[in-house]
This record gives C-alpha cells, structure tokens and sequence, in this order.
C-alpha cells in the first residue's frame, strides 16, 4: 500500500478518536456556538471525503460501481433505519431534558440552523460512510485479510472518533456503525448506508429541536 494508505489509516483510525476525546474534554464546560461548530464540520467533511476519494483513486478502491442496489438490501436499510430511530426516540427525550450544555451542537433552533444541520447531516452521512466504510475498511482488509476485524476496526474507531458525545453514545455508535457496514455488503456499495445514516442523522438533529421546543416553557 501506499504512504497516503498508512496515513488515512493512522488519521482515522487514531488522531480522529483522539481529537475527539481532547475537544470533549474541551467542551466540558461549555459547547461552542451551534453555527460555528456546524461551519468547522462542514469543513472538516468536506476535507476528509476529498482525501479519501484520493486515496480512493490511489489504492484502486471502487467507492461507487454502476449497479444499483438491490431491493432487499433497500428492505433492510429501511428496516435498520426503523430500528434505530425506534431505540433513540426515547433517548433523543431523556437527553433534552437534562439539558447537557453539549446537547446545544446538535439541536436546531430556528429554520436557517435546520437547513445547515440538513446540509451538515447529508455531508456527514457520505463522507463518512465513503471514509470508514469505503475507505478504511478497504484498506484495513488488504493489510489484515480479515474482513471482519477489519470491520469491528472501523465501527471502534467510527464510535471512539464520535467520543465527544459519551461513552454511552460512543457504545451505540458501535453498533450502528457495524450495521451501516453490514448494509454496504449486503448491498456491494455505499449507496443504501449513506442513505440510512445521513436520514438517519438529519432524523436526530430535527428531533432534538422539536422536543427543545415542546419541552422549554413559554
């Protein structure tokens, strides 16, 4: 493999998780403005799904093949979406009423932060599924010649790298992460897990405004 291989590989699968865990404890008395962290992430993917498409192109890793997805891998991002919506929904609740200062990053206010978090969800749900399921993964399973470690790799370091959240958070991105990987095989591409996770954080954030909003006193 090649140098900018073992970079991507290095970059995502240990400063991402890192630099997670320092801006937690960064934002441990106090969340940063909702746009300006919407801005800085929207940078942020932009910049690393460009490198990965890079190394994409280098190591010969075909993100986006011509065939559509079948019917029954769609039946099951639907299902798999369902599914973890179902199990958030009353978690998204028990979060707003605590009223964590961190929560302010990921709640909407108002329609000009709903359309960021849209535009900021849709980035997230194709370059990170391009980075850690494409990418990463590919890589991963090249260097070990282990599909499946390669892929509990990727869902550990997808879930540490969202550290900032929690460790419980951190935990149930573990599994969604591994179920975004087991979409894209059952599909042989990205196409239905980039669905199911861009819907499914778009889902969340437009959530977590609607419950500020029923749940703050007039």
């Amino acid at each position: 493999m090649s140098f900018l291989a073992y970079f991507h590989l290095l970059f995502f699968g240990a400063f991402i998780p890192y630099a997670s865990w320092r801006t937690k404890k960064r934002v441990a008395n106090g969340a940063p403005p909702f746009r300006a962290h919407l801005r800085s992430t929207l940078i942020n993917l932009a910049i690393f799904g460009a490198f990965s498409i890079i190394v994409a192109r280098v190591e010969w890793i075909r993100l986006f093949p011509a065939r559509l997805p079948s019917l029954e891998s769609i039946g099951a991002g639907v299902i798999v979406l369902a599914l973890m919506i179902l199990y958030m929904r009353p978690r998204w609740r028990r979060a707003v009423e605590k009223r964590t200062h961190i929560l302010r990053m990921f709640t909407p206010r108002d329609a000009r932060e709903r359309a960021q978090w849209i535009a900021v969800s849709t980035l997230a749900g194709i370059s990170e599924e391009i980075t850690w399921r494409g990418v990463q993964f590919a890589l991963l399973q090249r260097l070990l010649h282990n599909a499946l470690l390669a892929a509990a790799i990727c869902a550990l370091s997808f879930a540490l790298g969202h550290i900032l959240q929690g460790w419980r958070s951190a935990i149930v991105v573990f599994v969604f992460a591994s179920g975004f990987q087991l979409l894209a095989w059952l599909a042989g591409s990205l196409y239905v897990a980039m669905a199911v996770h861009l819907t499914y954080d778009i889902v969340a954030g437009l959530a977590y405004g609607k419950l500020e909003r029923e749940l703050t006193p007039q």
